[in-house]
């Protein structure tokens, strides 16, 4: 992936960070929420600014910084085990980061937390710029003075939720970028046709692992809770001159278990990414039973007629394998998806990486699939073959129906038409042949297609 400045938001809880997150990003991509701890993982944009591109950070919200030998020595129990991961992955992305803005919140002044957190970020050799939130009018700005008292600097005043300023913090920050480090001017970033993978699958199979795994480093919180992951999580990438757009999605419970306002719209935003993504990563736990909800989750995809692959995880943990286990767990796999048997599926291990690093190549295969343009003389070509080989059964008529014109009048995903005398008749079989045939002649791996019958 192309490097960019690295410029983090920074805070203690509901100071509005996911909130000018949003707001510099120009669109929704963080969740937003008075709950504490609404926002877990980091989230990352890329902003253009005065013909400068610099990748902003959303951190999830701290009261206090552990330093790193205590940190190291704390246990991780359940019950603090997210604050130690958003501390743990805070601490190391303030270390990589080119510029800090230490979000405070005008209206409720300056607390004990915010000083806490001034302490130690001055610890971190990075230039800060104190960003005074929530200054929805004049009036407000009287009360900036006191954050003076954290010795880094007068404040710039921004309102988030309304967007007023904001244009001065932006000049403020590429002001420091260039005094930081040499940033050239570029064209507005824009990936040229990405391939937008969305990672789904039930809580807990692995999908927040998997991705980490992907990018080789830890991008996303991992934990044995269900609903870890809350927001969708998109991670901008180059692989093989090709970018792709990553997207780890919340964990989609049974309906019935469905609590809380915040998972039933992480749920309905996974839902969302996965129907306008390209290509879906459909993870199972191999090592449990594959349940009603995956089932679920698949025809949600098929209906939106997403290319997917089926991402057999946790397949280390599977004893006693042989030589012929992969064949048999692939068909209880296709016995359970019989609408799916075209999705290849990989056996892989998150957790050992075993098999990851055949995701994206597979990934770009299925992608060139959907975009396949076939020939008229190929498809022709071709009617000719599959006809030869298996003829279509006799109609009420006694006569075989006629089939002509084979053409494909769509892409993404391959959508073909086939003409048929008005009277002739055929079974939904032999055009179920016609589909596989065709996918196995033209390599149409992992994405759905259609072929419907056009009267002369």
């Amino acid at each position: 992936m192309k490097t960019f400045p690295q410029v983090i938001i920074f805070g203690r809880a509901n100071v509005g960070k996911s909130t000018l997150f949003n707001r510099l990003l120009e669109k929704p991509k963080s969740l937003t929420s008075k709950i504490p701890g609404t926002t877990r993982d980091q989230l990352k944009g890329l902003v253009y600014w005065q013909g400068i591109n610099f990748e902003l950070i959303d951190t999830g919200g701290l009261e206090t910084i552990i330093p790193s030998k205590k940190l190291k020595k704390m246990p991780a129990r359940l019950n603090i085990e997210y604050s130690l991961d958003i501390i743990k992955k805070t601490q190391a992305a303030l270390k990589q980061a080119d510029l800090i803005l230490f979000l405070v919140d005008i209206q409720a002044g300056l607390l004990p937390q915010d000083k806490e957190l001034a302490q130690a970020l001055k610890k971190i050799d990075k230039k800060i710029i104190v960003v005074a939130n929530k200054t929805d009018s004049l009036k407000y700005q009287g009360q900036g003075a006191e954050f003076f008292k954290l010795g880094l600097g007068e404040p710039v005043y921004v309102s988030a939720i309304n967007g007023s300023m904001t244009g001065d913090l932006l000049d403020n920050i590429i002001v420091n970028l260039k005094k930081i480090k040499k940033v050239k001017k570029a064209e507005k970033f824009e990936l040229k046709k990405p391939i937008k993978i969305s990672i789904i699958g039930k809580p807990n199979v692995g999908k927040s692992s998997l991705l980490n795994a992907l990018l080789g480093e830890e991008r996303v919180i991992v934990s044995p809770i269900p609903f870890t992951t809350r927001e969708a999580i998109d991670t901008n990438l180059e692989y093989k001159e090709q970018n792709i757009i990553l997207i780890d999605t919340a964990g989609i419970r049974k309906q019935a278990k469905i609590s809380g306002t915040l998972e039933k719209i992480s749920v309905k935003k996974s839902l969302i990414n996965a129907r306008h993504s390209d290509l879906c990563l459909l993870v199972l736990d191999i090592f449990e039973p594959i349940t009603v909800q995956d089932n679920k989750l698949s025809k949600v995809l098929l209906d939106a007629n997403i290319s997917i692959i089926i991402i057999a995880n946790k397949w280390d943990q599977i004893e006693d394998k042989t030589n012929q286990s992969q064949s048999q767990y692939l068909k209880k796999i296709y016995r359970f998806f019989p609408y799916l048997t075209w999705a290849p599926v990989l056996f892989i291990s998150a957790q050992t990486h075993q098999n990851v690093h055949k995701i994206l190549d597979l990934a770009m295969e299925v992608y060139q699939a959907r975009q396949i343009k076939i020939s008229d003389s190929a498809l022709s070509k071709f009617l000719k073959q599959a006809l030869k080989k298996q003829r279509p059964t006799v109609g009420p008529a006694g006569k075989f129906p006629y089939l002509s014109n084979l053409k494909q009048i769509r892409t993404n995903p391959p959508k073909f038409t086939i003409q048929i005398r008005k009277h002739d008749t055929l079974k939904q079989s032999y055009l179920k042949y016609l589909e596989n045939s065709l996918r196995r002649k033209f390599n149409l791996i992992g994405t759905p297609l259609s072929l419907t019958l056009k009267n002369e």
